[in-house]
């Protein structure tokens, strides 16, 4: 997100009163570490994260809308692993990224669902296994065409913009929370595993809260969290419980210091934690934050 596409004023009285009204907060975790710098400086507008399943230690992320079709690898020091490009692929307004396992191997998921305006009358996921870690630090490649799967989506209500996603492992959905609605929306399709005609996002539910920035579920489905640019809002799934009714329940709050443009959360790959990432504005550097489990 640009600074372009900061929250405008209007919001602020809105974040205000939800800032004074969290006193109930339950924190399940501690309060963040700093653990590094991004040392790549075309890593500039982070805005999304994901921690890798089969690589402790490493990091995938990548960069705002007008960027390349890429992501990059980076450790838990903030430092640049490698680039990958995806081959054919164009990026819009990329937003968020996660991550789902199936028949053994885990595949990356990015979300190209950015719609500041929202006026696209479809909205893009591209599905890619993920890729080794390079030997050599800072390497680059390509990723072929036919290695990527790009699904068209199209929200059954209509346009909307989005800067989360995330895929339940419990009932291999794809979920979806739009961004700017005084009471944002919940939307889930099934996710084939052949791109097919356009899937349609059908809402599930509502969020009482507005400008939604990162969503990331926990490698087995069990634990939620989703951010905004002032709070971290966290649940814990009961047995049985669909995604709906899970975030049908009021969120308990967790520690989450502000950053500069902070857009991307991920859960730590063996869930000991989260981790928060920002984009590089006003001369400030991106920091990778680690906030451990209590």
């Amino acid at each position: 997100m640009r600074i372009g596409k900061m929250i405008g004023w209007w919001l602020l009285p809105l974040f205000v009163a939800e800032w004074a009204s969290a006193q109930d907060t339950a924190a399940v975790f501690s309060n963040r570490q700093a653990l590094g710098s991004i040392d790549n400086p075309t890593i500039n507008e982070a805005s999304g994260l994901v921690a890798s399943w089969a690589h402790t230690g490493y990091f995938w992320t990548h960069n705002d809308s007008g960027d390349k079709a890429r992501i990059f690898l980076i450790d838990d020091s903030a430092h640049h692993k490698a680039t990958y490009y995806l081959q054919g692929i164009s990026a819009y307004d990329w937003e968020d990224i996660g991550m789902m396992e199936r028949g053994g191997d885990r595949y990356l998921l990015i979300g190209d669902i950015g719609d500041n305006r929202g006026e696209r009358p479809y909205v893009q996921l591209h599905v890619v296994k993920e890729p080794d870690i390079p030997a050599e630090t800072s390497a680059a490649d390509s990723l072929p065409i036919e290695d990527v799967h790009s699904f068209l989506l199209r929200y059954e209500d209509g346009p909307r913009d989005a800067e989360s996603l995330f895929f339940d492992p419990i009932d291999e959905r794809l979920y979806v929370i739009s961004k700017r609605e005084l009471e944002v929306g919940i939307y889930a399709t099934e996710l084939p595993e052949w791109p097919v005609d356009t899937l349609i996002l059908r809402k599930v539910g509502v969020l009482p809260h507005t400008f939604i920035t990162s969503a990331a579920i926990r490698a087995d489905g069990t634990e939620l969290l989703i951010k905004h640019l002032l709070k971290v809002f966290y649940w814990k799934r009961k047995p049985g419980e669909t995604i709906s009714d899970m975030l049908s329940r009021p969120a308990t709050v967790q520690p989450y210091q502000p950053e500069p443009q902070g857009e991307a959360i991920a859960f730590a790959q063996d869930g000991t934690g989260y981790y928060t990432i920002s984009e590089a504005v006003l001369g400030m550097k991106s920091v990778l934050y680690f906030y451990p489990r209590r």
